[in-house]
């Protein structure tokens, strides 16, 4: 790709810009269905949970993409996972 056409969706004007490179976002919809009735979800159906992770549910532990977040990256992901997996360990050996 070396060019792209920019519509500012106010004004209707068009510039075409030179690029290098582009990142295609397709769009975010948490999978989170099946837990609305289990676990407390925000206004854009994502999994609430606190710092360690857990959900409002005690012992439910929540990651990734389907959790209310800024930052939605493979790193950031993987950490959650790490968070949740260490503290659903802590919490199970409190048992």
């Amino acid at each position: 790709m070396e060019k792209v056409t920019v519509k500012n969706l106010k004004t209707g004007k068009k510039i075409e810009k030179n690029i290098d490179g582009v990142f295609i976002f397709i769009g975010y919809v948490p999978q989170t269905e099946p837990f609305k009735n289990i676990v407390k979800l925000n206004e854009r159906a994502e999994i609430i949970t606190d710092i360690d992770m857990m959900t409002s549910v005690s012992g439910v532990f929540a990651a990734g993409d389907c959790t209310e977040k800024t930052y939605r990256q493979i790193t950031t992901a993987v950490a959650d996972g790490t968070v949740a997996a260490l503290n659903t360990i802590e919490y199970i050996q409190a048992l």
